[in-house]
């Protein structure tokens, strides 16, 4: 995060969304220390759902030369960080026409699926391709890593698969949780896992 990248250009809009117990919340707190680590001014916006039984949660953050709402419009996201597969289609109306995704392979069902009333809606990753033909889309093996790795976060998992298309050094990252976190290591581990894997 370059603070000279976007000050003629504008604000950068976050979304990261999931369920509740995922750290959606905490994803974008890091995000925002990180941002203004690097000179930005920062806005952040969380959107809860019935987080303590597995609702949708989303949470914004937006950071630029001068921001003056929290709130992210629809079409107007850079980049949309889903932890849940379905929550990405929830999010994908706030994605910018040439947005970018990263998606999550982890799934969890809503109570309709659960109860048997409808299914489990698949090729999550295509539907988003139909509904936003130009967006760039990646998804990544959250459930490989869980099975690896089972203690290991996705918020943070994701983050680290994020942190390495942005400018900002790693080390911001990492100092960005040691300040979050009473005990950081597991999410430390989550994050370094995430930035250096390969993704679909």
């Amino acid at each position: 995060m370059n603070p000279e990248q976007h000050r003629d250009t504008g604000v950068v809009n976050i979304v990261v969304t999931g369920i509740g117990g995922q750290g959606v919340v905490s994803a974008t707190d890091v995000i925002a220390s990180v941002a203004l680590h690097a000179g930005f001014d920062v806005k952040k916006s969380d959107v809860h759902g019935m987080a303590q039984r597995g609702g949708a949660v989303m949470s914004f953050v937006r950071y630029g030369g001068k921001v003056y709402s929290p709130i992210i419009e629809q079409g107007t996201a850079d980049v949309l960080i889903a932890l849940e597969e379905l929550e990405a289609l929830r999010g994908a109306a706030l994605l910018k026409d040439n947005g970018i995704v990263i998606l999550s392979d982890f799934h969890t069902p809503p109570p309709d699926v659960a109860l048997g009333f409808k299914p489990y809606p698949g090729h999550i990753q295509e539907q988003l391709m139909e509904m936003k033909p130009g967006i760039t889309c990646r998804r990544a093996g959250v459930n490989e890593m869980l099975s690896r790795y089972p203690g290991y976060s996705i918020n943070m998992f994701l983050l680290g698969l994020f942190a390495r298309f942005q400018p900002s050094e790693k080390m911001v990252w990492l100092d960005a949780m040691n300040e979050k976190f009473k005990k950081p290591e597991l999410a430390i581990k989550s994050f370094l896992y995430g930035y250096t894997k390969e993704m679909e």
